[in-house]
């Protein structure tokens, strides 16, 4: 569990950023809410599947070099994670610590319209007194191993001898599956990314704040995260304009939108900073 708590307490320093369209952005400032998508309906649901893969590849290989009192519940926690779905839900929100990645402009490329909002520590004030965690995600092979094994020890933990997860271990049990949802193929270290994480328990009737909307494959399932608000508005740290064919214009329009909504930043009423991308856009 110390592994876990390291990663999961791990403080936030400067400030993160989350890429949306010019929908996404408007709907941020008007709700003062984020989203947080269910990471089994992600457009690459694989992401959360890596983590759980390596849990199951550690669970075989015990399975496989140790005989004791403990393969019984390898076997069980391996027949568990197959329909971990159906039990327990992780929803997760993204940010990167780099607000000018042009493999996230690129997430946008039938039209410019890509944006970065930027967050601090205290926006998130609001989303962690509903449940929300937020945190690293794990790249090294070496961390990596390590939150594994601490992941692990923590879900047999909290294995009964009848049920998944023994009454009083509910609380550890789902924060080993948010710990699961910080573990990111190494491949991606370049986006530095930190997600916003809740688990629902949906067999006890958790799933009631859950919301829908189109994607990809079908429905998706989200969460809602609340954010921190000065006067009832949620101001952004930095809004960073994605490659566009005509710069200046997009920035005055963002320059005007926050001055239309009076947007200013922190009890300082410090200004929300503009900033364009300086990847060039190429149609």
């Amino acid at each position: 569990m110390e592994k876990i708590d390291e990663i999961i307490g791990k403080p936030l320093q400067g400030s993160l950023y989350h890429y949306t369209s010019a929908n996404g952005m408007l709907s941020i400032l008007r709700d003062g809410k984020i989203w947080a998508s269910s990471v089994y309906h992600l457009n690459d649901s694989f992401e959360y599947r890596y983590g759980l893969k390596q849990i199951e590849n550690t669970l075989r290989n015990r399975l496989k070099y140790e005989h004791g009192p403990l393969n019984q519940k390898y076997g069980k926690l391996l027949e568990e994670l197959d329909s971990l779905p159906r039990h327990m839900q992780v929803y997760v929100a993204s940010f990167s610590k780099e607000g000018d990645l042009l493999s996230q402009w690129l997430s946008y490329p039938r039209s410019p319209n890509g944006y970065a909002l930027g967050f601090s520590e205290a926006h998130f004030l609001a989303a962690r007194r509903m449940g929300f965690t937020l945190m690293p995600c794990v790249y090294t092979a070496e961390e990596q191993t390590e939150l594994v094994e601490a992941v692990v020890s923590v879900m047999l933990n909290a294995i009964g001898d009848n049920d998944m997860v023994r009454d009083g271990s509910e609380a550890a049990f789902s924060k080993a599956l948010t710990a699961v949802a910080a573990i990111k193929h190494e491949g991606f270290s370049k986006e530095a990314e930190w997600r916003l994480i809740k688990t629902l328990d949906i067999g006890l009737g958790e799933s009631k704040n859950v919301q829908f909307r189109h994607g990809r494959n079908g429905i998706v399932p989200y969460l809602e995260a609340p954010l921190e608000t000065v006067n009832g508005q949620f101001v952004p740290t930095a809004i960073h304009i994605g490659p566009n064919e005509d710069m200046p214009a997009a920035k005055l329009a963002v320059e005007t939108l926050l001055d239309a909504k009076v947007l200013h930043y922190s009890l300082g009423e410090q200004r929300t900073v503009v900033d364009s991308s300086k990847t060039p856009y190429r149609p």
